[in-house]
């Protein structure tokens, strides 16, 4: 009877999933981002919160979410704050569940999230993460069906990659690999870990998402909307950012050999990115380095946005060497 009911714990334990969510003053979007959660059609799963706000008005909104929901949540004040890859990192570490979502609170799951993630570890119980497709929101919360399926094509979350990558570094050189929304295994996200802003600048989603990627045994993709992108003010110019990141990572990075076309393939993409990335940061050295690489396409030399590149260049150049720039 006892063995049982030890089994019956266990099974239980592995069916938990922790809805990891950081947030740092953003208290009417943490409602909402709590109220997708408890719209979930899967049934097991806590809610934790890691908060960096600046006043107790995110713990006030938690007390009205509990009165709402079934699901525990659990609330921990970081005094002082921790940073976005501290907090997501302690998350990480209070996470009682065999697997995590990481969300962020100015994002929304959809009600069938949880449940369509699960039922990609049915067959395949060997996943280290699974991701979908996300839909785009405004900030005021519109809908913006151009953009959505702009953002799905561009990360190639398409039919045809459909189930199980056969090969898991995939999703992460190509930035099929979401921001948040995914469900991972917990020790994994443990084992990865965020790392800080000095280390990878802005880029901390897609660094975590690309060394997850290079070492996961396994990933599935599911074609179905799981998760809510809201664009902010703050998330657009976040999203232009991290290119220079991404072009170092990518090209630092250690990947599989059937994963190496691929990455020089994303290397190309964002080499021009990067080129501005690097020139408006007042890095012209590292601009003209990326510039005059082989990940700088020979057809993009003959387009206006090269000349408007090296002009960027230049300027941050002779900015450096000019007393207060001018």
């Amino acid at each position: 009877m006892s063995e049982t009911l030890q089994d019956e714990g266990s099974a239980s334990a592995a069916r938990l999933i922790s809805i990891c969510i950081p947030t740092c003053n953003r208290p009417a979007l943490l409602e909402q981002a709590i109220e997708s959660c408890h719209a979930q059609t899967y049934g097991e799963f806590e809610i934790v919160i890691g908060d960096d706000s600046n006043d107790d008005s995110a713990q006030r909104v938690v007390a009205r979410c509990r009165l709402r929901g079934t699901q525990p949540i659990r609330y921990e004040r970081n005094v002082p704050r921790l940073g976005q890859a501290a907090n997501v990192n302690r998350l990480f570490a209070r996470a009682q569940g065999a697997r995590l979502v990481l969300l962020h609170d100015d994002d929304l799951l959809e009600p069938g999230a949880l449940t369509r993630l699960d039922a990609c570890w049915h067959p395949h119980p060997e996943l280290s993460a699974a991701f979908g497709k996300q839909r785009v929101i405004a900030d005021d919360g519109t809908p913006r069906p151009q953009a959505t399926e702009r953002l799905n094509r561009d990360y190639l979350r398409v039919p045809e990659r459909a189930g199980r990558l056969p090969v898991p570094a995939l999703a992460g050189i190509d930035q099929m690999f979401p921001n948040n929304g995914y469900l991972v295994d917990t020790l994994t996200a443990r084992r990865i870990a965020y790392r800080a802003a000095a280390e990878v600048g802005e880029a901390c989603d897609f660094d975590f998402g690309l060394r997850l990627s290079v070492e996961a045994v396994a990933i599935c993709f599911v074609d179905e909307f799981v998760s809510v992108s809201r664009e902010t003010a703050a998330s657009i110019s976040t999203h232009a950012l991290p290119a220079m990141h991404a072009f170092a990572q990518l090209r630092a990075s250690s990947v599989p050999e059937a994963a190496q076309a691929a990455r020089e393939n994303a290397l190309r993409r964002v080499a021009p990115r990067a080129a501005s990335a690097y020139a408006r940061a007042g890095e012209p050295a590292a601009a003209w380095r990326v510039l005059l690489s082989r990940h700088y396409p020979m057809r993009d030399r003959l387009r206006a946005r090269f000349f408007y590149h090296m002009l960027l260049a230049t300027r941050s150049a002779f900015a450096l060497r000019t007393p207060n720039g001018g």
